[in-house]
């Protein structure tokens, strides 16, 4: 079901010994078992120990792990298959790079530095020779000398210290300098001191042996003669690499793969000739498997879910267009087995939520742009990029790329919903077009502030409908140690009827036509008697002190005429941004005209910027402080199948 986790079972397998490795790689195969430590009830019946073939499998991971870390890689040719596991430590022993890849390792890495070296040291002489200064004079113990580069607001002030400290210096540039500074030893820490003061960033300089002229072009020599050795050692790498890369990624994946193995043989209990397997699966799994081991054991097996009380793992089956929303359930907490999963309803109204704030063709077709390039972004980087490195920077640290693009993705939806909206609302860019909109936000405020309150009372109605629900499966899943749920149950009955009852008799006090009409019915007399039954009910099921939270319904349900304010302001400011440059243009100064043109542009690029955030994040929050609060536990544990992703290697 999709409201919910995947029902899962606890299972026990117990068969003979004979059978345990090729019932371990099967259930390896079929990806679907969270294997768990044997319950006590099996185990205390089987103790025995079995000493494990490991062979030195760990050690083997890490040598083949750096190999494949330092291999060049490339498009693998083939996939391997090993039929055991001597086979495995039979191709182990045909690899023997490792002295030769370390070798060439080694040797990059000390060219590497020594080419910074160089480069340090032909910064510094750049700067010599700009400043007219020949770094064959330097080599002397008897002065020192600073050479490097700074930013400064006042650069008089810092002469004046220079000289004020007998020190020799030249400078070039004004607010960004690069200097020279020197003078006898003595007053070394005296020209630090001051450097450090302006927070100067000083260069490396350790090559004497030529004037700057000279020494420039022997050392470009050197780095041009080192970059040479490099690219020699990068064709041998890439040489061993081609040869080797597909072997070593194999028996790497195979070794991960027997480690795996070797960790649940840990967690099986053992008997003279039988042993014993439990863990979670899903379900519907189970008649498959056992008839699967069934015939692969000739029925030398024996099978059947485990009664327990355990929270099981969670495992979450969405339909794959709408999967990715899994991300905005899991950034609050990932649901528990028990509970509904409300990726689905959040995949829908979110968008709706997230549109009806936007309500403007214009923003929302940028947005959706700007979404669509954003996802291509960061699914299928360019090695070019036009933005500056420094705003790719600050934007991996505020997200990861697969978080831009699960939010890229979300805002394509919601942007879609912001088109469909902006046509009932005839706002393009804060223009109406020539034809009468379904509902103007502007003219008809009470109207979308009454929308908007129901929008909150049907979904906290909603959401604490789900909260009874999920209440009611834990108590079925605890059957008598469950009893609180019960009662948790009924203390969600009673704040739907709060909630009803709060609003038959605020839209009675309002004067709203339906429930007015009525007289006192609907709004006193059923209003006052909902009240009273909830409250009877949150006594019951909740206790005394949750009837202290009655005034916080009223406003969860309240705060969703948040969404009317986010919309109001967007059109508000476009509408007022069109009427700047329309009333400029109809004056006709030109000066006047230009300046409002800015404004508009400028204007518009805030209101978007605002558009892509704002109804993401007030959307969000609806859902996670007054929609997810009413029913949403979470804490949920993931279900980690058994399993492999076999890239390199065939079973």
């Amino acid at each position: 079901m999709v409201l919910r986790p995947v029902k899962m079972s606890k299972i026990y397998i117990i068969s003979l010994i004979d059978y345990r490795e090729s019932i371990i790689d099967y259930l390896h195969e079929r990806g679907v078992i969270q294997v768990e430590n044997v319950d006590r009830e099996i185990s205390r019946y089987l103790d025995r120990y079995v000493q494990e073939d490991s062979r030195g499998i760990s050690e083997q991971y890490v040598r083949f792990k750096g190999l494949e870390k330092y291999l060049v890689p490339h498009e693998i040719r083939k996939r391997y298959r090993f039929k055991d596991l001597d086979d495995l430590l039979s191709r182990i022993r045909e690899i023997n790079i490792d002295d030769d890849v370390q070798s060439i390792r080694n040797k990059l890495e000390e060219i590497k530095t020594k080419i910074k070296a160089l480069e340090n040291n032909l910064e510094s002489l750049e700067i010599l020779r700009k400043l007219g200064i020949d770094a064959s004079n330097l080599d002397s113990r008897n002065i020192f000398f600073f050479i490097g580069r700074m930013e400064i607001e006042e650069k008089e002030r810092f002469e004046d210290e220079l000289k004020n400290s007998n020190l020799i210096y030249r400078l070039s540039g004004d607010h960004y300098l690069e200097f020279f500074v020197t003078g006898p030893a003595k007053l070394e820490g005296k020209a630090l001191e001051i450097l450090n003061r302006y927070h100067a960033s000083i260069l490396q300089l350790d090559r004497f042996d030529g004037k700057t002229d000279e020494l420039i072009g022997k050392i470009k020599d050197e780095i041009r003669g080192l970059k040479n050795i490099e690219e020699d050692l990068r064709k041998e790498l890439e040489d061993i690499s081609r040869e080797y890369y597909d072997i070593v990624c194999a028996i790497s994946e195979e070794l991960e793969i027997y480690m795996k193995k070797n960790e649940v043989k840990t967690r099986i209990a053992y008997g003279k000739n039988v042993f014993a397997i439990t863990g979670w699966i899903p379900d519907r799994e189970f008649e498959k498997i056992r008839e699967e081991l069934e015939k692969m054991t000739s029925n030398s097996i024996l099978m059947g879910r485990v009664k327990t009380d355990e929270e099981p793992p969670t495992l979450l089956e969405n339909p794959k267009k709408i999967k990715f929303f899994e991300f905005f359930v899991k950034f609050y907490s990932l649901p528990n087995s028990l509970e509904v999963d409300p990726t689905v309803i959040f995949s829908i109204i979110f968008p709706i939520f997230f549109g009806f704030m936007l309500g403007d063709v214009g923003y929302a077709v940028i947005i959706l742009i700007f979404s669509l390039w954003l996802l291509r972004k960061v699914t299928r980087p360019s090695k070019r990029s036009l933005l500056p490195r420094s705003l790719r920077n600050f934007a991996r640290t505020m997200m990861s790329n697969y978080s831009w693009g699960m939010l890229a993705r979300a805002m394509i939806f919601g942007s879609l919903w912001g088109i469909v909206f902006g046509i009932i609302f005839n706002e393009y860019f804060g223009i109406q077009l020539p034809y009468a909109p379904l509902l103007d936000p502007v003219k008809e405020v009470s109207k979308l502030l009454l929308i908007t309150a129901w929008i909150g009372v049907i979904y906290v109605t909603y959401g604490l409908i789900l909260g009874a629900i999920n209440h009611y499966s834990m108590y079925r899943y605890y059957g008598e140690k469950g009893k609180a749920h019960l009662r948790e149950m009924y203390g969600r009955i009673g704040w739907i009827l709060i909630t009803w009852g709060f609003t038959l008799f605020g839209l009675w006090l309002l004067k709203w036509p339906p429930v007015y009409g009525l007289g006192n019915i609907l709004g006193v007399y059923a209003g006052i008697s909902l009240l009273v039954a909830g409250t009877a009910l949150i006594l019951y099921g909740e206790g005394i002190f949750s009837v202290m939270e009655m005034a916080s319904i009223i406003s969860h349900v309240l705060s969703f005429t948040r969404i009317m304010g986010v919309l109001l302001a967007a059109v508000i400011l476009a509408s007022v941004l069109d009427n700047i440059f329309l009333h400029a243009y109809r004056y006709g100064v030109l000066s006047h005209i230009a300046i409002a043109f800015l404004v508009l542009i400028v204007g518009h690029g805030v209101n978007i910027l605002i558009a892509i955030f704002e109804p993401g994040i007030q959307g969000a929050r609806l859902h996670y402080v007054e929609f997810f609060s009413k029913f949403f536990h979470g804490n949920g544990r993931p279900f980690m199948p058994f399993a492999s992703r076999r890239r390199f290697t065939e079973k």
